[in-house]
């Protein structure tokens, strides 16, 4: 919307409220507040796109599902490798460099994507297949875990100039610590009423997927992962707008669309989260 929109919209409550018209008036604010909502995600103190938080969330948890346990090192490299290839963004065929596909810009001609050439980009546009080409290839030198940022990157990208990640280090370790789950409650996302909304059997699927959580239980519209803890509250939250998920309570907080985290009844056992009704 418009700023002049937003203006017009504002100054027609005020008439409205004006000429006394109190269940008008407040009937058009209350519709007028739902068109103020921003739309985007606020991941410890950087700002993000709700699709750029999404991405991002599924790389940590691609991370955190790893054949082997990896320091937040990894989650770390493979999010800067992210914010400098797309700006995490999970490109689509003939939309990045030359031939490079999805949020790292991997090249199928350089054998990215898997032994098929005929699938090898659609496997690269699957955000958690393309962290753990990554991961595959960076866990290949020994000595990973204590190169400099930049140095490590290069050694899986091999693009043309890798002083250009080092860049994006200190934001990459924030979103590290707010997606794994070690900043509780940085990552808030706002935006409208959802137009669509998954069933609670499929975000139950995709969370259990994404990340290594016991299985979720479903009711109604609501989502409990019993034993989970923050990465799957910051999960549910980095998802919502796509997912159409209202709500997510966990340890004596709550997020909402709208509200942002706010202090609510103790939920410790488990993280749950609520789909809007259509």
């Amino acid at each position: 919307m418009s700023r002049a929109t937003r203006t017009g919209l504002v100054l027609a409550v005020v008439a409205v409220i004006g000429v006394g018209g109190f269940l008008g008036g407040r009937a058009l604010w209350n519709l007028a507040k739902t068109h103020f909502v921003s739309t985007g995600c606020t991941i410890a103190s950087f700002d993000l796109d709700t699709g750029q938080a999404a991405v991002a969330s599924t790389m940590v948890g691609a991370v955190s599902r790893y054949t082997t346990a990896l320091p937040e090192r990894a989650a770390v490299l493979v999010l800067a490798a992210g914010l400098q290839e797309s700006k995490l963004t999970n490109l689509a065929p003939g939309s990045g460099d030359r031939d490079s596909v999805g949020v790292l810009q991997q090249r199928p001609s350089q054998g990215w994507g898997g032994p098929n050439p005929a699938t090898r980009a659609a496997r690269l546009n699957n955000v958690t297949e393309a962290t753990t080409e990554f991961l595959d290839h960076l866990v290949r030198f020994k000595n990973w875990r204590t190169l400099p940022l930049a140095r490590a990157i290069q050694n899986v990208q091999v693009s043309a100039d890798e002083s250009l990640y080092a860049q994006h280090e200190s934001e990459a370790k924030a979103l590290a610590d707010a997606l794994l789950g070690r900043s509780p409650a940085a990552v808030s996302c706002t935006f409208g009423t959802p137009t669509q909304v998954a069933s609670a059997r499929e975000v139950a699927r995709q969370v259990r997927a994404q990340l290594p959580v016991n299985a979720p239980t479903t009711r109604d519209s609501e989502i409990r992962v019993p034993g989970a803890g923050w990465q799957t509250a910051a999960w549910f939250v980095a998802n919502a707008d796509r997912l159409g998920i209202d709500k997510v309570a966990y340890a004596a907080k709550q997020w909402t669309r709208t509200g942002g985290w706010k202090s609510a009844t103790a939920t410790r056992a488990a993280v749950t989260a609520t789909l809007h009704r259509l």
